[in-house]
């Protein structure tokens, strides 16, 4: 009986070794093959589109905010609703935020506007929307 229980010890405590083994080989690994890359940045880093069109983050919020204290990021999902699910696309596909400067993207959206019949607290979103994004645009994308 005694060698039943010491043998179950045994292999639950080979179990536990390997599992502890098995994560930290994973993470030293992933350090290996990025020397570059912090584990949180690995964690929490994501790829933006190319074309500038995504779903705004604390980053975008945080970046607009410097300019507009009063938006939230309700301003900025509904300006990124209206333009990739709303009023921009039902004449036309969403352009590249990117492509365009600061400066053009204020006279296409008030002349969209317009044409689109949306509201001013709507045209503002869509604004809003697209300098967050033009705020963070990477550099490799202007």
């Amino acid at each position: 009986m005694n060698l039943i229980k010491i043998s179950s010890i045994a292999f639950v405590a080979i179990i536990i070794a390997a599992c502890s083994s098995t994560k930290k080989s994973t993470t030293s690994t992933a350090a290996t093959t990025n020397p570059t890359t912090t584990p949180a940045a690995t964690s929490s880093v994501v790829a933006k589109p190319s074309n500038g069109i995504f779903v705004p983050g604390t980053e975008e919020l945080a970046a607009i905010q410097t300019q507009y204290k009063e938006v939230t990021m309700e301003t900025l999902t509904e300006g990124h609703a209206l333009y990739t699910q709303g009023a921009c696309i039902n004449c036309h596909g969403a352009k590249n935020i990117y492509k365009r400067d600061v400066d053009s993207w204020k006279g296409i959206i008030e002349d969209m506007a317009h044409k689109a019949k949306i509201s001013d607290a709507q045209k503002d979103a869509v604004y809003k929307y697209v300098l967050a994004i033009k705020a963070t645009q990477p550099k490799e994308a202007k």
